[in-house]
């Protein structure tokens, strides 16, 4: 079947990255077309760098799942190597675009850059889609309070625990997924009982306290996230680590796979004089996120 195409990393698939499938699969569904995207699992400038790990919004599986989720009928992985980033603009476009579908439509954004040292931008994609007898469309920018919509922003609001911004770039709540596994035990002792993640250490974990929703096969609980080092407690070796404690729940879930679901920033990590001071500060969180989730009531029934 003949098909159209875009090509990208795709990580967050966020405001400007729908804007992109929507065209793709609009164009596609008038024509009779498959749509295809081609993805960088990782994306070039963080394997270029080097600095993929704790900085990638959405995991290839991630990814895929939201791509499909908005009718694109073929995901395609293409991992990004030393190989391929010496590859020229021309030598990529007929080797990976041409030669392995030779697509009728190719869509991407304003940004679009291509071939090694980012040599051909979306003027030449244009010039040598039209060399070829293919359609070519490239479109503006999405924006937020005049920023371009981008990964990079994404990523920024999210180091920075700026959730609410992400959330809204990327259409969605920004989420992490783990299985649980054992911690020190030492929430439960306190009263408040945490569920600590194994996540994909690929994965951006914004730092702090934060109110979040969990998902626990198929259901929603509200809940407080705490991402850090417990310097308080200094367990586990003190190494990063993501614990939820579930607001009114009390089942074992160990070995379970939960998704976590941020909706916004509490505070920073802090260090308590003792467990005294902890856990008064603990009960504030909770207090902070019920109201939280109390003044978004409608949007949140609405999303979960």
């Amino acid at each position: 079947m003949k098909c159209a195409v875009t090509i990208g990393s795709y990580d967050g698939v966020h405001l400007g990255h729908q804007k992109i499938i929507k065209e793709l699969t609009g164009y596609c569904l008038k024509n009779d077309l498959k749509s295809v995207v081609i993805y960088f699992p990782i994306p070039p400038k963080l394997y270029i760098h080097k600095n993929w790990k704790d900085n990638i919004i959405t995991t290839p599986k991630e990814r895929e799942k939201i791509l499909k989720s908005l009718g694109v009928e073929e995901v395609v992985k293409l991992n990004f190597n030393e190989k391929l980033s010496q590859k020229t603009a021309l030598e990529f476009f007929a080797d990976f675009i041409i030669k392995k579908y030779d697509p009728k439509f190719i869509v991407v954004g304003k940004d679009f850059s291509i071939g090694k040292n980012r040599e051909a931008n979306y003027a030449w994609l244009r010039e040598i889609s039209k060399i070829n007898g293919l359609k070519c469309k490239v479109l503006q920018f999405v924006k937020y309070k005049h920023h371009k919509i981008s990964s990079s922003l994404i990523r920024q609001f999210l180091h920075l625990g700026r959730i609410k911004e992400a959330n809204f770039c990327l259409g969605r709540n920004y989420s992490i997924s783990g299985v649980v596994i054992k911690g020190a035990g030492i929430g439960r002792k306190m009263g408040y009982p945490t569920a600590n993640l194994e996540v994909n250490p690929i994965k951006i974990l914004p730092k702090g306290i934060f109110a979040v929703i969990v998902k626990i096969e198929n259901k929603y609980y509200k809940a407080v996230a705490s991402i850090g080092v417990r310097p308080t407690l200094k367990t586990l070796g003190m190494r990063l680590m993501a614990e939820v404690h579930i607001l009114n729940f009390d089942r074992d879930i160990y070995g379970e796979t939960l998704e976590v679901f941020f909706v916004e920033k509490i505070r920073n990590e802090m260090k308590f004089l003792d467990m005294k001071a902890l856990i008064k500060q603990i009960e504030t969180d909770i207090a902070k996120a019920e109201k939280i989730f109390s003044k978004n009531r409608e949007l949140y029934n609405k999303v979960f």
